[in-house]
């Protein structure tokens, strides 16, 4: 539950969501949120955890039987936070293997994917007028996106196809997760030592 309180998403969504929610009214509430429930979550699950010795779901067996649920609950929560970073981490990896081509495909209009309204804005001719119709032209890097990655269909209604690629990429992300918390944490403290620049 503590991951889901403290994260990346939170850093990088704060600033929208104050921007949406209307600035200075919405920090007060959150800090005060932050404050009564985040900061006290956080440190009852390391507590619990440091002195009961157990995981997430056993130290509240030890605790008390019947709030055993409570550690279900948040391995529950924990599983559909990682389903929504894992797919972040498997575009990540679907735009790696395409940045070793010799040309970037999101950096030119010359693709299959690539419509008519396609602007390259490095080999644009700035004697052309290209405003005459801003909401139809669209970037490269968008339309690589959009029509390539994603192959976003016409509606909800239309349900589209598969992208095996993105399905590999994800398959391949799983994995990759998987041995990295295969043996726990003392496996990952092993490494961390050898990886890390040491001053002498």
């Amino acid at each position: 539950m503590a991951g889901s309180i403290v994260g990346l998403g939170n850093v990088w969504r704060f600033p929208y969501l104050c921007y949406k929610n209307g600035g200075g009214a919405f920090l007060v509430p959150y800090l005060l949120f932050v404050v009564t429930c985040g900061i006290p979550l956080f440190l009852l699950e390391t507590a619990m955890g440091q002195y009961t010795r157990e995981g997430g779901i056993t130290c509240w067996r030890k605790l008390c039987p019947l709030a055993e649920g409570i550690g279900y609950a948040g391995q529950l929560i924990q599983l559909y936070s990682c389903m929504c970073y894992i797919i972040i981490l498997a575009w990540a990896l679907f735009y790696l293997y395409f940045s070793f081509s010799s040309q970037l495909p999101w950096a030119s209009c010359s693709n299959t994917w690539n419509s008519d309204h396609c602007v390259e804005f490095s080999n644009r001719n700035l004697s052309t007028n290209w405003t005459q119709q801003p909401n139809i032209s669209s970037s490269a890097a968008t339309e690589f996106w959009e029509r390539r990655v994603l192959l976003i269909s016409g509606g909800i209604e239309e349900l589209g196809s598969v992208r095996w690629e993105v399905l590999l990429c994800l398959i391949t992300m799983w994995i990759i997760c998987y041995f990295c918390i295969w043996k726990g944490v003392k496996s990952t403290g092993k490494v961390c030592p050898r990886a890390t620049v040491r001053e002498k």
